[in-house]
């Protein structure tokens, strides 16, 4: 359970005072296409907070939106025919997660015009998605994490609940296009703190198990940075990095739900709803190319005191008072 979510209920309040939101001018008709990365496990999150959106716009299934989901696990194959799919079923705008099932929707897509809106992405502009922030030049638009820029401030908050940290891992993606920047911000960070980092990067999240996190413990690695690319399969990482003894952050608030120590990074649920911002705009005439990619407003810092106690820590006042939100 999470204590603290009024800024979701900012964040509702904002999108219906939008003029035309939810009340006055009635939408066309359109079809969406929400293909993520993630695995099944998670569409009853994020669907539902897009839905949640786009009815904030006046987009109501059954009555003027057509909405088709897939989640494909981190599979190339699937992500690349659900993309097939929804370009062939003649989709208005395509909402993707995560930066791998972007790179395959745009390629799978390449040469119609259909609109694609990032829900979120690393960096847009690394992997050629973008040719820059404010004006983005192409089919795609959408929203930009900054996550790998917040290494910095995520290992001084473990050394404040960690005074004696001196060793830390990443475990990463090899098959994520933005993974080499998550690395180079995470090395940057570790180097100005004088931290000694490990960095392993595994083909499919099904390698994060006991073995390879008991085999960091033993190396002296004393917590896990996780790159949020592995959503949907948080449970189980933070249960085997539980068993090794190692305390888990990372960037998305389902990590600390899941018995992690803390994340500090966007809140991912709310980029969903917002990306029906980007729908209602592309639906009534803005072009992708003109509509600048939105860089997160605020950060959320979740902490789960119960897993600081798990590890003999305490979360300091100071830090427990700059959560945003407190899992119980």
């Amino acid at each position: 359970m999470i204590v603290g979510l009024k800024r979701r209920v900012l964040i509702a309040a904002a999108i219906a005072a939008i003029p035309g939101a939810a009340a006055g001018q009635a939408p066309k008709k359109i079809v969406v296409g929400l293909l993520s990365w993630w695995p099944a496990s998670m569409d009853p999150i994020y669907a539902a907070r897009l839905r949640e959106g786009l009815r904030a716009y006046g987009y109501v299934e059954g009555r003027n939106l057509e909405l088709l989901t897939a989640f494909t696990d981190g599979d190339v194959e699937r992500t690349r025919k659900a993309a097939k799919d929804f370009a062939d079923r003649g989709v208005d705008v395509m909402v993707v997660t995560a930066t791998p099932a972007v790179a395959i929707a745009k390629q799978v897509t390449e040469g119609s015009n259909i609109p694609i809106v990032m829900a979120p992405v690393a960096d847009p502009i690394a992997p050629g998605f973008a040719a820059s922030i404010a004006r983005p030049g192409g089919r795609l638009t959408g929203m930009s994490m900054v996550g790998p820029d917040l290494s910095g401030k995520r290992l001084a908050l473990l050394r404040e609940l960690m005074p004696d940290l001196k060793s830390v891992a990443f475990v990463g993606s090899s098959r994520d296009p933005n993974t080499k920047t998550f690395v180079a911000g995470i090395e940057q960070a570790a180097a100005q703190l004088g931290i000694k980092l490990t960095v392993r990067l595994v083909d499919t999240p099904s390698e994060i198990d006991e073995p390879l996190l008991a085999a960091l413990k033993q190396q002296g690695v004393q917590a896990v940075v996780v790159q949020p690319i592995f959503i949907g399969h948080q449970d189980r990482i933070v249960a085997a990095a539980r068993s090794a003894r190692l305390p888990v952050v990372s960037d998305f608030p389902v990590f600390a739900v899941a018995g992690g120590l803390f994340t500090y990074g966007i809140d991912d649920r709310a980029r969903m709803e917002r990306a029906a911002y980007f729908v209602d705009r592309i639906a009534k005439g803005s072009s992708p190319a003109d509509l600048p990619i939105e860089l997160p407003p605020d950060h959320a810092l979740v902490i789960n005191p119960k897993a600081a106690v798990a590890f003999g820590l305490t979360v300091p006042p100071t830090v427990l008072y700059g959560a945003t939100e407190v899992v119980e």
